[in-house]
């Protein structure tokens, strides 16, 4: 009787209300790349160790209580201090995280003093995980491969009943690459080398960046013809640059070089100036912490971008 008096639309919105209300339950228990982990109730502080994880965890909607990362890449040294600087995803961290220091190996002390109810990692902090799941549970992913996030980050979503968030990310991603493929389409046919090098007294060694990856899968998802190593992360040398003869080469500058530092090594170099790709000015240079090491939704924006002023 009392339905019959509540709209039509009004019962399919509680009804929904309800459904949504009751998806997500706990315990849950969850397998990932260091084992298995159960989750006994909405993790509301959560630390981040690594890029890859805070990106996943930013796109969904969570802010980090802390975050580890190698100390190459924080302008705040001292661990146990807020993080104040976090490149490239910094500007969408409002929490002020608490530096627990090296991704892979971080301080347990302060770890343990933030009182987390979840850990996100990546599996090279597997040789710590005993001791990190003693502080808190823990989920550690690979995330290196082709679109490897995109397999994790709905069970983290699941993890947060966060999986309406999830829904949009990957709907925002969806719309990133396609609308970056039409941009870029005059690229389509051409082969396209993707490297990083170190520089200095490695700047004649290359290891390529081949399309089952995170950085190439995301270049072909957006319609460039990356080109393969005869195995993967394979090492050429200079010449083995020429040998492969590329249309285009995207350089990553990793370790302590620069972008602008790669770009005065490659045109001073005898034979990578006087490439087809180099003589055509169809070498590009970023930053290989942007392409190769943050791996996820959010990431992947700010590579298309940077593809797209560029390489445009």
């Amino acid at each position: 009787m009392l339905n019959r008096l509540i709209p039509a639309a009004l019962l399919a919105a509680l009804s929904s209300a309800a459904q949504t209300a009751t998806a997500v339950t706990y315990p849950q228990t969850v397998t990932h790349a260091a084992g298995t982990t159960t989750i006994p109730r909405q993790p509301l502080r959560v630390v981040a160790l690594g890029p890859h994880a805070l990106d996943l965890l930013l796109s969904i909607g969570v802010q980090p209580v802390g975050y580890g990362e190698a100390s190459t890449f924080l302008k705040t040294p001292a661990f146990g201090s807020p993080i104040r600087d976090i490149k490239y995803l910094g500007s969408r961290v409002t929490s002020a995280p608490v530096n627990v220091g090296d991704r892979f190996n971080p301080n347990l002390e302060i770890l343990t003093s933030l009182r987390p109810d979840l850990i996100v990692g990546e599996n090279y902090a597997a040789n710590v995980y005993p001791q990190l799941s003693r502080i808190a549970p823990t989920l550690l992913f690979d995330g290196i491969n082709r679109n490897q996030w995109q397999k994790t980050l709905p069970t983290l979503a699941r993890v947060l009943n966060r999986e309406a968030a999830y829904r949009t990310a990957l709907s925002t991603y969806n719309k990133g690459v396609q609308a970056t493929r039409t941009q870029l389409s005059a690229f389509g046919r051409k082969r396209v080398l993707v490297v990083w090098t170190a520089g200095g007294d490695a700047r004649n060694t290359f290891t390529i960046s081949g399309s089952d990856d995170w950085t190439g899968g995301l270049l072909r998802d957006v319609g460039l013809n990356v080109i393969d190593g005869e195995k993967k992360d394979a090492v050429v040398s200079v010449e083995g640059l020429a040998a492969l003869d590329p249309d285009v080469v995207i350089v990553l500058a990793a370790g302590t070089s620069t972008p602008t530092r790669a770009r005065a090594e490659w045109t001073a170099g005898a034979i990578t100036s006087r490439l087809r790709a180099s003589q055509a000015g169809q070498v590009y240079f970023f930053d290989y912490h942007l392409f190769r090491r943050i791996r996820g939704p959010i990431a992947a924006q700010l590579v298309e971008r940077q593809l797209v002023k560029t390489l445009r």
